[in-house]
């Protein structure tokens, strides 16, 4: 097929010098375009639709545009204000927190883990009473909105089912979904994400809050050392020694005084004899 060449260039590529622009995802059921991450690694938050609604959150939005105006900050510095007073209004608890319910935070959790070594990996997540924090990194070829969409139906579902609760409505209509830039911005939010429920109060350390990658993934805790003249319990068992088996004794060492002789034991002495009483006449 032959092309057609202009001043800028073919029809069918690029102008020299510029990038092949990538193709953007197309907004599918309402939902914007899934941001393009390089490291194919993103965050997601998924607020409970009680948890704060759109209208305190076009007020808390105009609330820090005002002061940061007031103060000369820049647009980054208006990214910050507001998310940092949304996780103040999140953290308050406003309503009613069905994520605080162990059964609830079970079935959110293990559809996060569903597809964790297929679709995408789980690097972090953390489950608090009226949100949850997610950052994920995608296989080849796999749109991120699509993940986020699949784990929003189907908590859904499942939630009300076991809830008795009827068809409601159990996310916010939009979920917050970031493109990471690269590792560093990865290991960054991924720390920030597990310790969600100590900034929140919920806990003194990241791996104490149950619903948590930090819980999951946390090391199992040491064994206590045992007291002195004590065997820990655990040790591996020695040659010659199991069930009905005696342990040999210790050889001694060649600095301790040898052993003192055993003494004899004494032999007992046999009960005296009496002597028979005469019959009476």
């Amino acid at each position: 097929m032959q092309t057609t060449s202009t001043s800028q260039g073919s029809t069918n590529r690029p102008p020299p010098g510029r990038p092949p622009t990538q193709p953007q995802s197309r907004p599918s059921g309402g939902y914007p375009a899934t941001p393009s991450s390089p490291v194919g690694t993103y965050w997601v938050i998924f607020r409970l639709a009680d948890a704060l609604g759109p209208e305190q959150f076009q007020a808390i939005k105009a609330e820090e545009e005002a002061a940061n105006q007031a103060e000369g900050g820049d647009d980054s510095a208006l990214r910050r204000r507001i998310a940092k007073r949304l996780e103040q209004e999140l953290d308050a608890g406003h309503g009613d927190c069905w994520l605080r319910d162990e059964q609830v935070a079970r079935l959110v959790q293990s559809a996060l883990q569903a597809g964790h070594g297929r679709q995408y990996s789980l690097r972090a997540w953390s489950i608090l009473p009226n949100h949850l924090h997610v950052v994920f990194t995608v296989s080849d070829g796999v749109d991120a909105g699509a993940i986020v969409r699949d784990w929003r139906s189907y908590t859904t579902s499942q939630v009300n089912l076991a809830l008795d609760r009827g068809a409601h409505e159990l996310w916010e209509r939009q979920p917050y979904l970031r493109a990471l830039r690269d590792e560093v911005d990865v290991k960054a939010r991924i720390r920030n994400v597990e310790f969600r429920a100590v900034n929140a109060g919920l806990c003194r350390r990241p791996r104490d809050w149950r619903w948590s990658s930090a819980h999951e993934y946390a090391p199992a805790p040491l064994a206590r050392s045992p007291k002195a003249g004590m065997e820990p319990m655990d040790r591996p068992a020695a040659e010659g020694e199991g069930l009905g088996r005696v342990r040999p004794p210790a050889a001694p060492s060649p600095t301790s005084p040898p052993p003192a002789p055993a003494s004899p034991r004494p032999t007992p002495s046999p009960p005296p004899t009496q002597a028979p009483r005469p019959r009476s006449s």
